[in-house]
């Protein structure tokens, strides 16, 4: 019988079998196989890149060797591949955790580097970016051998040792000048930190977390969903309605205004967990107290004093002991609850409304009316003191001529000589006077009516 022949390339190989015993034929060869002896496997090597490796098992000593490349590499008889892998780049900000499954210890490995797993070894998940620390972040690191957390400030580029982990990234808290904020310590003890001060800024330690109140919201302040960490304390508005009952059983829902403030953030977190619900509810009692004893027609007309007064008409410990301040209340809205009584309110604000629009026409035409009258009585001031000064002209005028016609007949008495009386000299004056009257009135076609003194007339009878 022949004996069979086997033609080996260079990256084959056989595992053949003699009388039990195991051995190996690598290529390039041509390989004449005896007849005691048995072809187990033909196989290939195996070509490692540089990146590459395999974990090789020897079925009869339990051991594993690791083979990197760049190679080529045959199998001996009694090896089997365990693993195979390609090696993990790490950056130099990155990093990760190799456990070793013999041990069970994990170990951090840091860039910059390429890792190739170890026999025994594995990978915890991918690699991580390396966390960088600077005046706004910081890191919270556990050790896992102890449990215990540090907080890390210290800027750099930070990764883990062996026996930490990083449980978690903090950002720096920075307060603003109207804030404050209370962090509770792993006692449960309070520390107060305010905007103002030289702790405005800080990172919460580990174990610390801060306080969060819940607050309650909305209109009827009947849901506490608001959550609140940072304490405001400006002043600030805050609505509020509920139902009221005037004292002649009239329903009525109020919407009022408060103008408050947070004074005292120690006060207020010692005595309360919901100062907006503490702050309407304790006034809704006042107010309702206050309304239930005047009537309807009363509260109309006054209801804003009415809800002043029954806020800060007595001494009340009540916001103050809670570190809260109320500057002012005010209503901003009266609806009644009954739709009848609600028409009836409407119909009596329209019929005031419309009052105040007539009252207000009315002076409108008032004010018209006297400015009109003011314009007449100075028009009448106006002609009166045109009049005075027309009759102290006609005055001046006349004295004026009075003066010349004065003048002139004085230089005609002076003229006639002292050696006529003075009757004479008037006398004389009054004839020529009329003479020049008389021609006057001859040249002209005028009609004169002279009486019995003017003429002088003179009548003789005489008998015959």
């Amino acid at each position: 019988m022949l004996p069979r022949f086997y033609i080996l390339q260079d990256d084959e190989q056989l595992l053949t079998q003699t009388f039990g015993k195991k051995s190996v034929i690598n290529g390039p060869k041509v390989y004449f196989k005896p007849p005691t002896t048995s072809i187990i496997e033909r196989r290939r090597g195996i070509s490692l890149s540089s990146k590459q490796f395999i974990h090789v098992r020897n079925a009869l000593s339990g051991e594993i060797t690791m083979k990197t490349g760049p190679c080529f590499y045959f199998l001996e008889s009694q090896e089997k591949i365990e693993s195979a892998g390609e090696a993990l780049p790490l950056a130099v900000d990155e990093y990760t955790y190799v456990r070793n499954n013999s041990t069970g210890k994990t170990t951090v490995v840091k860039g910059e580097c390429s890792y190739m797993l170890q026999p025994h070894e594995s990978f915890l998940g991918n690699s991580f970016k390396a966390t960088q620390i600077d005046d706004l972040t910081a890191v919270i690191v556990r050790n896992i051998a102890n449990g215990s957390l540090k907080l890390i400030t210290e800027s750099q580029t930070f990764m883990p040792q062996d026996d930490e982990e990083i449980t978690e990234v903090v950002n720096k808290i920075r307060l603003e000048e109207h804030e404050l904020m209370v962090l509770i310590d792993n006692e449960g003890k309070y520390h107060f930190y305010s905007g103002l001060g030289e702790d405005s800024s800080f990172f919460i330690p580990p174990h610390w977390k801060p306080l969060v109140c819940q607050w309650s919201s909305g209109l009827l302040k009947e849901s506490r969903n608001l959550k609140i960490s940072r304490f405001d304390i400006r002043p600030k508005f805050m609505w509020y309605e509920f139902e009221v009952r005037t004292k002649d059983n009239v329903e009525l829902i109020l919407k009022v205004t408060f103008f408050w403030q947070i004074v005292d953030v120690n006060t207020l977190v010692k005595n309360t967990d919901d100062a907006p619900g503490d702050v309407c509810a304790h006034a809704r009692s006042l107010i309702i107290q206050k309304v239930s004893n005047v009537e309807f027609s009363d509260f109309l007309s006054r209801f804003n004093e009415l809800v002043h007064e029954a806020i800060f008409g007595q001494e009340d410990s009540f916001y103050s002991s809670r570190g809260i301040k109320i500057h002012s209340v005010e209503a901003r809205e009266i609806a009644c609850k009954d739709q009848r009584t609600q028409d009836v309110l409407t119909e009596i604000i329209q019929e005031t409304t419309s009052r105040i629009n007539r009252i207000q026409k009315q002076v409108s035409q008032n004010e018209v009316s006297m400015k009109q009258l003011e314009g007449k009585l100075l028009e009448e001031e106006n002609a009166m003191k045109l009049a005075k000064m027309k009759a102290k002209r006609v005055e001046e005028e006349g004295r004026i001529e009075g003066l010349k016609k004065a003048k002139i007949i004085s230089s005609f008495m002076e003229g006639l000589g002292s050696e006529l009386s003075l009757s004479q000299k008037v006398q004389m004056y009054e004839n020529l006077n009329k003479k020049e009257s008389l021609q006057t009135l001859a040249n002209g076609n005028t009609k004169m009516f002279l009486t019995h003194d003017d003429i002088q007339m003179k009548l003789e009878i005489k008998e015959p």
